[in-house]
């Protein structure tokens, strides 16, 4: 999960950054110091020789112990100073924005809490969600815009469709990480069908959230703006330099989120290109997310027997129905107007 990313290079620049600038802070702590108390500037340098005095006396047991004891005798007395001045024992200390990982973003050879949640912050603005999830999320949702009674098709009410459907969704948040690494018994994939405006995206943008915070690499994209993409790396290299970086994103994020399956133009080369990257990202256990308006019967119908094979085989379908969220929160605005 935490693996070298393709903003590595700018992580270890801001690390860089924030280690100069605290150098310089202390740089400046120490000659203000000096300057304010002379006495310091003199301990400072009279600690300096005589820690050469003691490493040219390693053979000397008994010199060494003298010339630390005066070392230790004057540290306390440079501390006494600094204290009756009024500044803090730890002032003239290395300075650390993180005293965990002392700003390197590791412990060892694991990442340190501040880099994860750098990393997180990146991914979030890497991911295309944009400030959404801040409304949009599992903490906002609310089944009340499902009716509790029976539609006369469905088993299930539509509320208490959604709320099997949010249950589920936290297990398979949960085992995402088994799935990655290859657990036959988990389904690491979802697709989400339905009307419009039933709370697809919305979904989405809930288990985009909660991965994201677990540190997983996440990108969305609407379908049109995503066979786009593609088109544009494998079609058009030339012209368009740069997609090659974005279609290798999409082949490798964690989690791929696309939204409004079907609404792209198909032809034969969306469809072929749809196949071939939701087969690779299914043999390289990665995760996609689908929203889409079509049935599954009109799926298999705009792309392939073997799309609808491979979804039908491989990813969780959740087939959520009810009334326009929209139009209710509408209704419900112009009743309380």
């Amino acid at each position: 999960m935490w693996k070298e990313s393709s903003y590595a290079k700018d992580l270890k620049m801001e690390y860089e950054q924030l280690r100069f600038r605290n150098r310089q802070l202390l740089n400046e702590r120490i000659a203000e110091v000096r300057h304010q108390l002379p006495r310091i500037a003199e301990i400072d340098d009279e600690i300096r020789d005589l820690s050469i005095d003691a490493a040219l006396a390693h053979e000397e047991p008994v010199v060494q112990s003298q010339l630390s004891s005066h070392i230790h005798a004057l540290i306390d007395e440079k501390y006494r100073i600094l204290s009756q001045a009024g500044y803090p024992d730890d002032y003239l200390s290395a300075i650390y924005t993180c005293p965990i990982c002392k700003d390197t973003g590791y412990v060892g050879q694991e990442p340190c809490t501040c880099l994860k949640q750098r990393l997180i912050k990146r991914q979030y603005l890497n991911s295309n969600l944009g400030p959404n999830l801040a409304q949009e999320n599992f903490d906002t949702f609310c089944s009340d815009y499902y009716s509790n009674e029976p539609d006369g098709i469905h088993e299930l009410t539509p509320r208490a469709n959604i709320e099997n459907i949010y249950q589920s969704l936290h297990q398979f948040i949960a085992g995402i990480n088994a799935y990655f690494q290859g657990d036959a018994s988990k389904k690491g994939n979802i697709l989400f069908q339905g009307g419009t405006g039933v709370g697809k995206t919305f979904l989405s943008k809930c288990v985009a959230k909660e991965l994201l915070e677990l540190g997983y690499t996440v990108l969305y994209l609407p379908a049109g703006a995503l066979f786009e993409q593609i088109s544009d790396a494998v079609m058009n290299k030339q012209q368009f330099p740069n997609s090659q970086e974005l279609y290798q994103t999409i082949q490798q994020c964690d989690i791929l989120m696309i939204d409004d399956l079907g609404t792209e133009f198909t032809n034969q080369f969306t469809a072929s290109s749809f196949y071939t990257l939701v087969n690779n990202r299914l043999l390289q256990r990665k995760s996609t997310v689908i929203s889409t308006n079509l049935s599954l019967t009109e799926l298999r119908q705009h792309y392939s027997e073997r799309i609808f094979s491979r979804i039908c085989d491989s990813y969780m379908i959740y087939t959520i129905y009810g009334e326009d969220i929209r139009f209710i929160r509408r209704r419900n605005w112009q009743t309380e107007s």
